[in-house]
């Protein structure tokens, strides 16, 4: 008896659906080429609900660049580069869709990054400070008089709609925000800050905005510059080190756990399994919470040479690992234009010889003008 194929644009879409929650979203793009059918199926929310069912979540990555010629700010993802390959076994009676499914017919061996097809979305003006939770990425941006935005913008990574949360008790002055247990904490970040309006949390699940206390008179900083979450805790780094524990609802002053002389940012310091990651004299460090000390993370010598400038680096936690993402001018072939290029490093911690990081892929993912800027880079969970 022969063996029969199965004709894929036949098939229910619920049993479709069943079908590609249980691919990588690194392929979707590949996917959505298939056929009008299968672009509508992966773009649908009922796929990301049945992957939030059946455990089939991962983590995406999202960069933002702002282009010069463009006011708003762009969006570009990672998903794999297809390389089309002779199939050693053609059959005329096989469709180019079902085809796709077979590992012979397509070659995924890159990494690129391709631009988000966002809806109905306009960037609020020049956000300056984002953060990703779950599927959403939130966003402070500046109105066009100034002032801080008293809501927080937030896109869905799913749909790549821009959303908006209820507005704050007052518009805080140069904030910047975190994320801890699964909430938004936006903290006033410039000098002499108010403190009877100094930090606020948004709960994603109530849609609210809930109080905070703030510090005690005895220990509150002139100001604040930026935070880190580590262990469960929020800790604020200024001209004083401060540290909050929601589970206490409680303020402290930081004590020896944390690196003297030494501001984190979000651009190029990340958190993995309670270890602090960074960017500095171009190679990444960790920081020894024991010996209270930097220390280089050994292994990675075929990473290529990173920048000397802070500024053109990025690194994002990512599903247990450290992404390293870098600027790059291409002054051989095209002075007017740079390369973004991208690596996953797996990280292992080895009693009494440090860490140690495995580069799992390395890619240039994306040619740009020299003109645009770099903005974040983050890891959203769909």
């Amino acid at each position: 008896m022969k063996n029969s194929q199965v004709d894929l644009p036949y098939l229910p879409d619920e049993l479709l659906l069943n079908c590609l929650v249980r691919v990588s979203r690194l392929y979707h793009p590949i996917l959505s080429l298939v056929s009008k059918r299968f672009n509508s199926l992966v773009a649908s929310l009922e796929l990301y609900e049945i992957r939030k069912l059946v455990g089939k979540t991962e983590s995406c990555l999202y960069l933002s660049l702002r282009f010069s010629s463009e006011s708003d700010t762009r969006w570009f993802t990672l998903c794999q580069r297809p390389t089309r390959n002779p199939n050693p076994n053609p059959n005329p009676n096989s469709r180019w869709f079902t085809s796709c499914f077979r590992p012979h017919r397509i070659s995924l061996t890159n990494h690129t990054m391709i631009s988000v097809p966002t809806r109905n979305f306009t960037s609020p003006p020049s956000e300056v400070t984002r953060i990703a939770i779950g599927s959403n990425i939130f966003m402070i941006g500046v109105l066009n008089n100034g002032a801080f935005s008293s809501r927080i913008f937030f896109m869905d990574c799913r749909t790549h709609t821009l959303h908006k949360t209820p507005s704050m008790r007052t518009s805080q002055k140069k904030p910047f925000i975190s994320v801890l247990d699964g909430k938004v904490y936006v903290v006033e970040g410039c000098k002499r800050p108010d403190y009877s309006n100094f930090i606020e949390c948004f709960n994603q699940e109530t849609q609210k905005w809930e109080h905070v206390p703030s510090p005690s008179v005895e220990i509150r900083a002139r100001y604040v510059s930026s935070s880190l979450v580590l262990d469960g805790k929020l800790y604020l780094f200024g001209n004083k080190s401060l540290v909050y524990n929601p589970k206490e609802n409680k303020w402290d002053v930081v004590g020896l756990e944390m690196p003297l002389r030494w501001t984190p940012t979000n651009f190029f310091s990340v958190v993995v399994d309670n270890v602090i990651y960074s960017f500095g004299k171009r190679r990444l460090v960790w920081y020894d919470s024991e010996r209270r000390r930097w220390r280089f993370l050994k292994g990675l010598k075929k990473l290529p040479k990173l920048p000397r400038q802070c500024l053109c680096v990025r690194l994002v936690g990512y599903s247990g690992k450290i992404v390293v993402l870098w600027e790059k001018d291409v002054h051989d072939t095209d002075p007017n234009k740079k390369t973004i290029w991208c690596a996953e490093i797996a990280v292992e911690r080895r009693n009494g010889r440090g860490v140690y990081g495995k580069i799992e892929w390395c890619d240039a993912v994306l040619t740009v003008p020299k003109s645009c800027s770099l903005l974040h880079f983050m890891a959203a969970t769909v």
